[in-house]
């Protein structure tokens, strides 16, 4: 290996391990889902390994190996979570009030973990798992308001930033609807939907 061909294999060395760096520290922000950190962790860690081979044995075709492959942005599009539909239902009654986008997912795999929430206090603090996956490339996240519980389908695993951002609507949704919840019954038709931002955002992209 030459001179020029070791100060490259050690720049693109540098630069997975600069990227490495950047991906801990989304996964740790929230910004990617845990599927989308294990996906590309592995690719960089796997090409951090090739350029360390590169450099040892002075070998400069494993460089352009590890420089090969679909860019980065390409598999972080192709994994992210898209919200395509949810459902909404009263706490007070336990009835469902609207479902919103498109929900494919059959009550009975629904139901057992809707139970689980029942008992939790509002937007709750508890460590809990609310993402829940369905089915094949499927996944719901439970958000628990005062009056109304929230989930939500996914494509894809959602991230947190994702998480947080839907209790924040969540939050909006409740506030926006404070004259309706002492009801005993919820009609879907007299609510304000803030989700619809976020539903037809994801439909879009």
């Amino acid at each position: 290996m030459s001179t020029k061909q070791e100060q490259n294999a050690q720049q693109f060395r540098a630069l997975l391990q600069a990227k490495i760096e950047r991906l801990l520290d989304d996964f740790a922000q929230g910004k990617i889902s845990r599927a989308q950190f294990h996906l590309l962790y592995e690719r960089y860690n796997a090409r951090l390994a090739i350029a360390t081979h590169a450099l040892m044995s002075g070998n400069p075709d494993a460089i352009e190996i590890a420089q090969t492959g679909p860019p980065t942005m390409a598999i972080l599009q192709e994994t992210r979570a898209r919200a395509v539909g949810m459902r909404i239902y009263h706490n007070k009654s336990g009835q469902q009030i609207e479902t919103l986008g498109q929900f494919e997912v059959a009550d009975e795999a629904l139901n057992p973990i809707l139970q689980h929430y029942v008992p939790l206090k509002p937007f709750t603090s508890t460590p809990v798992e609310h993402v829940h996956q369905v089915g094949k490339g499927l996944w719901v996240f439970f958000s628990i308001g005062s009056h109304t519980t929230v989930v939500t389908l996914f494509h894809n695993e959602p991230s947190r930033q994702q998480q947080r951002e839907l209790e924040r609507l969540h939050k909006d949704f409740e506030s926006a609807n404070r004259n309706i919840w002492g009801a005993d019954a919820v009609h879907g038709e007299q609510l304000a939907y803030p989700f619809l931002i976020f539903i037809q955002r994801r439909l879009k992209s």
